[in-house]
């Protein structure tokens, strides 16, 4: 579905007097960085401009952001990950937006920028990784849904969500990443056979952060086990449990759940051998 800019039923805002901004490609040459507001480059900035070079792409590029400064060079506000990944591709010119305004306002523009910005959400993504058809955001749709769920590629209030569907995105993603995908399909399969009353709490990441990462420790034990072993205690009382243990021995909370589980996933492989 496509959608216009649809703004009528707001109510207009007058923006401060300024100048407009320019649209040019300007040599990376003649782009310098403020260290005094800028941040420096580091190890992992530096890896992550190698990230940016190694699959550059126009279409992911956004245009830097650039102020006019003395001797006709360009201080950049915004973007100089991606100035120095073009420079690294050979690329003698990017497209930026130019803007003339003081060296104050190019800090408190920085600033803004990197504070303020509206970032897509992990369903958001997911979303927009499957209409792509990334291979990591279909492997993670088809894990779980395998086990009859689905995953979520948008938020819901608590009110409106359902057994069955995962929005935990995050979680999905980095097990799938990890070779662990079985470990999703199991793992949900078997809350959906222990859940018989559609209960949508169980699929919140409160539960399945320490479910499915106790069930990847192990691929020793069928679907049947991880049943029985939900059947044998509830996931409230595991996770309660858990908690006051992580209370007393002063441990990560995440990794004291992980391990109660892996406890009695493990124990109830014992007793069915």
């Amino acid at each position: 579905m496509l959608r216009p800019i649809e703004v009528s039923t707001l109510d207009p805002i007058t923006p401060a007097d300024q100048p407009a901004p320019m649209l040019d490609w300007v040599p990376v040459a003649k782009i310098v960085i403020d260290d005094d507001f800028q941040r420096p480059l580091n190890r992992n900035n530096w890896d992550a401009i190698k990230r940016i070079a190694a699959d550059f792409q126009w279409s992911r590029f956004a245009p830097v952001l650039l102020a006019p400064i003395e001797g006709g060079l360009y201080s950049c506000i915004d973007g100089q990950h991606r100035a120095h990944a073009a420079a690294i591709c050979g690329f003698e010119r990017v497209p930026a937006m130019i803007t003339i305004v003081s060296k104050a306002e190019q800090a408190r523009a920085f600033v803004h920028v990197n504070s303020t910005q509206i970032r897509a959400t992990a369903p958001q993504v997911l979303r927009a990784a499957i209409a792509a058809k990334e291979p990591w955001a279909i492997q993670c749709r088809d894990a779980v849904e395998a086990a009859g769920c689905k995953l979520m590629v948008f938020n819901k209030s608590t009110a409106d969500k359902k057994a069955g569907e995962v929005f935990a995105v995050q979680l999905v993603r980095a097990l799938v990443l990890g070779g662990k995908a079985w470990a999703v399909t199991a793992g949900l399969s078997a809350l959906r056979a222990y859940d018989d009353q559609d209960r949508a709490a169980l699929y919140s990441d409160y539960v399945l952060g320490p479910w499915l990462t106790a069930v990847a420790q192990d691929t020793a034990h069928a679907q049947h086990d991880l049943v029985a072993v939900l059947r044998g205690k509830n996931p409230y009382t595991v996770i309660e449990l858990a908690d006051r243990i992580a209370k007393i021995e002063g441990k990560p909370l995440a990794v004291t759940r992980r391990n109660a589980f892996v406890a009695l996933i493990r124990n109830a492989g014992r007793v069915a051998a």
